[in-house]
């Protein structure tokens, strides 16, 4: 008996789910699943050809070479000491404002963003450089906790992103319009942060103690050492934007300007630049593992049409577009409360990504959406990964303290959803003019 290919699709799915579930690798479970149903609906050669096509076509893609020198150009400025100097700067400036020490984290989060393109990355750094000054400032632990919890992950929505990156190769959009269009989207959400921050500190200032206001000769004198970070963000935002270099030109350019940067400030260490050669392969290669994976499920769940009748039924459904939009979005933030979110998002968009489209959203816009939804997973309770990168990073952290102070913040990345959503030009005004 000859299933049918809708018939096979949907088993291919549960299976997938039930693999999932087992803690199979993800990106094991999807090329399996993509090579056996696509095996049952075409047959053997063809399945084989795919695998084929798939993992040496899309890995000989000049696209993605933009991943592994973005991905050095982090830790190479994570080891540089940029980011500490740029968290120096910040609370000279803005540690006497209420909650000082805390918004000054939030800022140098949001820099490190433009240097790494890791939201773990991002969080693991700021708890070792942040945390200690916020608790010796006399900030309280949740706050401090919540605080580098949400902003570490910022780093997924400001360019140059990694994340972005990957949604542009899968679902073959622009890189340069995606890596622009997070960054007003990102400064926002760091505001909102920033504002929210001072609204709880002037309810109750004895959370985050202000620090006494240094000269104006002090603080006009630390912004000298900022200037491998100018440099940086100006070299990759004003290059991308003017369309002056590609994206991989953009990583290739910024992690030898980095790297530049490391030598004059910490001079020639060959275990940093081995360290920082042999984290960006392991890195990379769960990547591109992960992509290549997405490819040969897509195209499984592609000849089931599924996806194609999936868009034609939401299409018709007798409700307004948005509706569905909501019904999309508050599924991946559920989904982000149980499992790995970019797991989720390589599950679900060779499926959802067709309907989006045809219900007449623009692509940009819902790619920084949805990378953002990856930010907020990172943080949603009970198993936000960047909660528990935390709990591991500040030795004798407790995960119920973790947890609390992780909810305003999920309450004002819930603002900023709707912002986006009603504010739809914070995303795509600068990726128009482009």
């Amino acid at each position: 008996m000859t299933l049918d290919p809708q018939i096979i699709g949907y088993i291919g799915i549960i299976v997938m789910l039930l693999l999932m579930f087992l803690r199979v690798p993800v990106a094991f479970a999807m090329a399996t699943v993509g090579f056996v149903g696509f095996y049952l609906i075409n047959g053997l050669i063809p399945s084989l050809n795919i695998m084929q096509s798939t993992f040496y076509g899309v890995l000989r893609s000049e696209s993605f070479v933009a991943v592994p020198l973005f991905i050095l150009m982090g830790y190479f400025a994570y080891h540089s000491g940029i980011v500490t100097n740029l968290f120096k700067t910040a609370t000279k400036w803005v540690g006497h404002a209420p909650g000082g020490i805390v918004q000054a984290t939030i800022l140098g989060g949001a820099g490190f963003g433009a240097t790494s393109g890791s939201g773990l990355a991002s969080t693991a750094t700021l708890a070792k450089i942040a945390y200690p000054e916020m608790i010796k400032s006399g900030v309280d632990r949740k706050l401090a906790y919540g605080a580098i919890a949400s902003v570490g992950p910022l780093a997924v929505m400001i360019p140059p992103s990694i994340l972005m990156i990957v949604f542009a190769i899968i679902t073959q959009q622009s890189i340069g319009k995606l890596l622009i269009g997070g960054l007003l989207p990102g400064l926002f959400a760091a505001v909102i942060y920033m504002v929210m921050v001072y609204i709880l500190v002037k309810r109750n200032p004895a959370i985050a103690p202000s620090v006494a206001k240094p000269p104006l000769e002090e603080r006009l004198q630390s912004l000298k050492n900022i200037w491998g970070f100018v440099i940086l963000v100006f070299v990759i935002v004003a290059g991308l934007y003017s369309g002056f270099f590609t994206p991989t030109e953009a990583g290739s350019i910024g992690a030898f300007v980095v790297f530049v940067m490391l030598l004059i400030m910490q001079g020639f260490k060959w275990q940093i630049i081995k360290d920082s050669i042999i984290q960006t392969i392991t890195t990379s290669s769960m990547i591109f593992l992960l992509v290549c994976s997405t490819y040969v499920f897509s195209y499984f769940i592609t000849v089931t049409r599924i996806p194609t009748n999936l868009s034609n039924l939401l299409v018709s459904l007798p409700v307004d577009p948005i509706v569905i939009l909501l019904a999309v979005i508050l599924m991946y933030l559920i989904m982000g409360m149980f499992m790995d979110m970019m797991s989720a998002m390589f599950l679900t968009l060779p499926i959802l990504f067709p309907s989006i489209i045809a219900l007449g959203f623009d692509p940009i816009w819902f790619g920084v959406m949805l990378v953002f939804l990856v930010e907020v997973a990172l943080v949603t309770p009970p198993f936000g990964l960047s909660l528990f990168i935390l709990n591991g990073a500040v030795p004798g952290s407790d995960m119920k303290e973790i947890y609390r102070g992780s909810i305003p913040f999920i309450v004002a990345d819930f603002v900023i959803i709707a912002l986006f959503i009603l504010f739809p030009e914070i995303i795509t005004f600068l990726p128009s003019l482009m």
